[in-house]
């Protein structure tokens, strides 16, 4: 199957700049800003712009629906959690958006979070019961998606009857399916819903052992089509190594961590993530740099993504061979400047990897 990169939009409060945080933002996520950054990866070569979800966050679906008209081909890959809105609305919104743009949504299902932005959801649900819940809700989705006729389900979490959209599903392919998640019962919902399981980048080898692990998984599901698999990461290329590891560097020493430090702190605390306890720990090994391309010093100053892949284009191109080798295919990423990192990628990293398959 084909490599394929995704860039990530910065349509958060922190908006975009040459630092991660800042009390006020460098370049604030206007829909003018946005716009060129979703462009500039689309002409750069990436698949999708993953659009993020979160009380930090512009809403989604809106971002997206207001992106779409200035660009042509790059598809919304649109981040949402299953426990604050019906299946059935959630469905009606992919339809109508895929319907809008000729077919360019892409599904981020995001179970996992932090209880901290959960409860300002008024969503304050168990770790494993988030995933329960999702596994019912993509279940209802897919049947409105597949089934001729209205749909009736009843189950724990959800009650649909006669379940009908417009518009239907109708010539466009279902959307692909990403979710994520390092916990067992993550990995259970994944092969029997997902397109593609995500995994923070941790080390290549904890990423290929998880790989064997769900597809024996996805055996045992009886699962017909073969299940891909991403990392969620970030990337800082220059010509030489000295000049991109002082920038990967500068980009944390220079943020205002004052600013995001105890919402940060509280978040990592509260988290019952299991992918979030991984990149955390990882980064918290003494060294930053766990070898000439992989620093985690992001992971000190902001949750979430925290593994950054340094170094000339040669350099992160060979650190990505080594995911591809593990049973990566698809990789969503960003970097500092937003609009910048997205244009050298594109420019100077993408073509090093052209053909490859896994």
């Amino acid at each position: 199957m084909p490599i394929e990169f995704n860039w990530a939009l910065c349509s958060h409060r922190s908006g975009d700049g040459h630092q991660v945080v800042r009390k006020v933002p460098e370049r604030p996520p206007t829909h003018e800003y946005l716009a060129r950054v979703t462009r500039a990866a689309e002409e750069a070569g990436f698949a999708n712009i993953l659009v993020p979800t979160g009380t930090h966050c512009m809403d989604p679906w809106a971002t997206s629906a207001a992106l779409a008209p200035v660009t042509k081909k790059i598809k919304f890959l649109i981040a949402f959690r299953p426990g604050l809105a019906s299946p059935t609305l959630i469905a009606q919104q992919v339809n109508t958006l895929d319907y809008l743009t000729g077919g360019r949504v892409s599904l981020n299902v995001v179970s996992g979070s932090t209880q901290v932005d959960l409860r300002r959801y008024g969503y304050d649900v168990p770790h494993d019961e988030r995933y329960e819940r999702t596994d019912e809700f993509l279940e209802v989705v897919k049947r409105l998606w597949e089934e001729n006729g209205p749909v009736r389900f009843s189950g724990r979490f959800f009650h649909i009857e006669d379940g009908e959209l417009f518009p239907p599903r109708g010539v466009c392919p279902a959307p692909d399916i990403f979710l994520a998640g390092a916990s067992e019962v993550a990995k259970r919902v994944a092969v029997r819903h997902g397109d593609v399981h995500v995994f923070h980048a941790v080390e290549p080898e904890v990423v290929a052992e998880d790989v064997k692990e769900v597809r024996e998984l996805a055996v045992q599901f009886g699962r017909e089509r073969p299940m891909e698999f991403g990392i969620r990461h970030l990337v800082c290329v220059r010509e030489t190594k000295e000049e991109a590891r002082r920038a990967a560097e500068r980009i944390v020493s220079e943020s205002d961590v004052g600013a995001n430090l105890k919402n940060w702190a509280e978040a990592v605390k509260q988290s019952d993530s299991v992918t979030q306890r991984r990149v955390t720990e990882l980064a918290g090994r003494g060294d930053l740099w766990l070898n000439d391309t992989i620093y985690m010093g992001i992971n000190h100053v902001r949750r979430g993504a925290g593994t950054m892949f340094v170094g000339t284009p040669d350099m992160v191109a060979g650190q990505i061979r080594e995911y591809i080798d593990a049973g990566v295919s698809r990789f969503i990423m960003h970097g500092w400047p937003h609009l910048e990192e997205a244009e050298i990628f594109g420019r100077k990293v993408m073509p090093l990897l052209t053909g490859l398959a896994v």
